[in-house]
């Protein structure tokens, strides 16, 4: 049975505008009368309601033709989708963790701050990292543990400890005083760092206490990013 374009804008509980329009983009076929009129079949209902429908989830009118014209299945087009929006939510929440952090920030401050985030998300602690430590296989395990994984949810707190990281990795000074740990520390474990040696473990936590108040710093803040119990101070 065919139906006016007032019937189905009825039956689909959408807007005489809304039908024509999609009709007007060959999304919802129709057949014209000899007096001009649009008529549509009895599957018009159901596809105008599809259409409404993935539109409301937030797809592109020419993903939806493709789902109408059985170029694509529906369940491809929603994975699709469901991916998309997982980044989108991710994107989100890590915005939303930089905003919460800068709600008292000045608008230079903000913009500092967002730069760094972006640049330390990229590139920023993995090159302080490599700087510091070199390739060297005896220190992969310390590298490992030395390194912050921001999580997509993360909240305001991890934020804001990698946010301090990314200050720490960028200042010179800094590197250069993790470079002489390092090197030290080489110096002293040999080709077997792991070795059961009390003299060798002793003369390590002297160098852990001895060592720049940053690296200690440096530390209890891969800890928080990565969501780890707080490390163990050295007593001085």
């Amino acid at each position: 049975m065919d139906h006016s374009i007032g019937a189905v804008a009825r039956l689909a509980g959408v807007s005489v505008k809304t039908v024509r329009y999609y009709s007007d983009l060959g999304l919802l076929p129709s057949r014209r009368t000899t007096a001009g009129h649009r008529r549509y079949d009895k599957t018009a209902v159901a596809r105008l309601e599809l259409i409404r429908t993935l539109r409301a989830l937030g797809l592109d009118l020419e993903t939806v033709r493709t789902v109408l014209d059985r170029e694509r299945t529906l369940a491809d087009v929603l994975a699709a989708h469901a991916d998309a929006l997982a980044v989108q939510i991710r994107t989100l929440q890590a915005q939303h963790a930089v905003v919460s952090v800068a709600t008292h920030s000045t608008p230079e401050e903000l913009i500092h701050m967002t730069a760094h985030f972006e640049e330390a998300r990229r590139t920023l602690i993995a090159d302080f990292l490599t700087d510091a430590l070199g390739d060297d296989p005896v220190l992969t395990a310390a590298r490992q543990n030395l390194t912050p994984v921001l999580a997509p949810d993360a909240e305001s707190r991890q934020v804001e400890a990698w946010l301090e990281l990314v200050e720490l990795a960028s200042s010179e000074d800094f590197r250069d005083s993790v470079r002489r740990l390092a090197a030290g520390w080489r110096v002293l474990a040999g080709d077997d760092p792991l070795r059961a040696d009390p003299e060798l473990r002793a003369r390590l936590i002297e160098m852990r206490r001895t060592a720049d108040p940053r690296w200690h710093r440096y530390v209890e803040l891969v800890a928080v990013v990565n969501g780890w119990a707080p490390p163990s101070r050295v007593a001085g």
